[in-house]
């Protein structure tokens, strides 16, 4: 047994370190299982979901992070005059049940309105990634922060915040934000 074992396991290495493309999609039950030998990692994967576009991320131009992170800034500082340096004429903005399409100008209008109804806000960055895909020309920024408000009134609230930014011509183009209240643990 021992002398089998050791005939196939230059076998089994050869066919396991082979560069092969291939990727194979299963069912089981309810789910698709796919075998990727071409992901980043260059390790199989079995994956219970498939992607409509093949992931194909690489690291951005880190301009793309300061155009980001002074837009976040000057929103932060409420520098509606100077945030407008940053937007492309036409931007997208997403957030919780707000969905905006529209002018640079429409935009900074609602910020302004929402910025003004706090006393103030605070930005922890925490991290960020600057991604460009390889076949579609799309930049992407990603930041991560937590972000602390105080509402006129008193009211003090903080979130663990998660931006993407879609970065066109070297102006932001499109904000989705998702975020998370942060809870006091008793």
């Amino acid at each position: 047994m021992k002398k089998m074992l050791i005939i196939l396991l230059p076998v089994f290495l050869i066919f396991s370190c082979s560069d092969k493309k291939a990727e194979s999609e299963t069912v089981t039950g309810d789910s698709v299982v796919t075998t990727n030998n071409n992901d980043r990692s260059g390790e199989n994967l079995n994956l219970p979901y498939t992607v409509a576009k093949t992931p194909d991320w690489e690291r951005g131009d880190n301009n793309n992070v300061a155009i980001a992170m002074n837009t976040l800034r000057a929103f932060e500082v409420n520098d509606m005059a100077g945030i407008g340096q940053y937007l492309a004429d036409s931007i997208e903005f997403y957030i919780d049940n707000i969905s905006f399409e529209g002018s640079r100008d429409s935009l900074i209008k609602m910020f302004t309105g929402y910025r003004n109804s706090m006393d103030t806000l605070h930005v922890k960055m925490l991290d960020y990634e600057s991604v460009k895909s390889k076949n579609r020309g799309e930049e992407w920024v990603g930041l991560w922060y937590i972000e602390t408000t105080k509402q006129k009134g008193g009211k003090l609230d903080s979130a663990m915040v998660m931006d993407d930014i879609k970065i066109v011509n070297g102006k932001v183009a499109l904000i989705d934000s998702k975020m998370r209240r942060m809870v006091k643990r008793k």
